[in-house]
């Protein structure tokens, strides 16, 4: 039987499409992908946007916005018309908070970091039109058939801080980016990986802190997606707190890169103050480096026993460990066996069944 939706891949053709929704949403199709063909949604795309191998696709003309600050009003004035078209009387899978139309929709949401933390990402006189269309998204995720959501956490999230009924959440986990085979050198002497954007609730600043604190020999190496003016700030910080000739800003590199710096640890740190999955813990899992993660409940979703957890707001422990395992190879390497084990429970093809089932539930609701 064939599943009766048509699921939005338009992210794929933004500026984000490696990283995020593009990241996840990549993962999805390649699990979905499988899957019997008859079992495959179709997929929505934008004109011009390649389609992935072994799909069928519905093109639009999705007019370019040139404002990064702005929400783009084609989605919400004329999108959603378009996007209800193409699916007919087919379930909806939207992917992002800007589509979202009316119907009998299923929903992926990823997290609900901005309101959860509404005063840094959508409060203030400049952050209205963003503020606006979030609560649109709010709106949307109550009506709609079924929402999809990648960790308990985050299930609760969307209950309590939008308003959505509980028998319509459905967990489904993600799982790890497909491994980059690692390109380059590994820096010399131990360190330490933080490799992701340097949001707010990212919590950046206590990997800086925890390094200052930490025996001096170790250094902590930062990669990530950063705004010049975010990553000014850190540097602030990090020469406040004592850290600024520790650490090698190397902002966002290439995949490759990225995965040899990251089998070159001693441990990867994870310091958010919350997060709606924690892909960084089960990346650095799959490669078998040790994980240090802030105590969160959807790291610990992730993590499960293979991770250490840490308090979100204090760097000595953080600091303490850091020094036992860029001085403990033999522990190092009994946490990556024990993450690479945890790993291995995660798969795309689980979660594109998962994706599948909602689906079919949703078709018949």
């Amino acid at each position: 039987m064939p599943a009766p939706a048509l699921l939005d891949a338009t992210p794929l053709a933004g500026g984000h499409s490696d990283r995020g929704i593009g990241a996840a949403l990549r993962g999805l199709l390649g699990g979905l992908r499988a899957l019997p063909e008859g079992e495959r949604p179709r997929l929505l795309v934008r004109e011009g946007q390649p389609v992935p191998e072994g799909f069928a696709a519905r093109a639009v003309r999705w007019p370019a916005w040139p404002l990064h600050r702005i929400p783009d009003p084609w989605p919400a004035t004329r999108g959603e018309r378009v996007a209800r078209a193409a699916a007919g009387g087919a379930v909806f899978h939207a992917t992002q908070p800007s589509l979202v139309p009316a119907g009998r929709t299923v929903v992926s949401c990823y997290d609900m970091i901005p309101a959860a933390f509404w005063p840094e990402y959508l409060g203030g006189p400049g952050r209205a039109a963003q503020a606006v269309a979030y609560r649109r998204f709010e709106r949307r995720l109550r009506q709609a058939t079924l929402v999809i959501v990648p960790s308990g956490e985050t299930a609760d999230d969307v209950v309590r801080l939008a308003g959505v009924d509980p028998g319509r959440v459905r967990v489904v986990p993600l799982a790890a980016p497909p491994a980059a085979a690692p390109e380059g050198p590994a820096p010399a002497g131990p360190y330490v990986l933080y490799a992701s954007a340097i949001e707010p609730h990212k919590n950046a600043a206590l990997a800086l802190e925890a390094i200052a604190a930490t025996d001096p020999g170790v250094r902590l190496v930062m990669t990530g997606p950063w705004s010049a003016r975010r990553a000014a700030r850190l540097r602030g910080h990090a020469a406040r707190v004592g850290a600024a000739g520790r650490v090698d800003w190397l902002g966002l590199v290439p995949a490759g890169r990225l995965a040899a710096l990251r089998a070159g640890a001693a441990a990867v740190l994870v310091p958010s103050r919350k997060e709606g999955f924690g892909l960084p813990v089960l990346e650095a899992m799959t490669a078998g480096v040790p994980v240090l993660a802030s105590d969160t409940p959807a790291l610990r979703e992730v993590g499960g026993a293979a991770a250490e957890y840490l308090p979100v707001a204090d760097p000595a422990p953080w600091a303490r460990a850091i020094a036992r395992l860029a001085g403990d190879a033999a522990e190092r390497a009994r946490r990556g066996e024990a993450g690479r084990a945890r790993a291995a429970a995660f798969s795309w093809q689980a979660t594109a069944r998962a994706v599948v089932a909602a689906h079919r539930e949703a078709a018949r609701g």
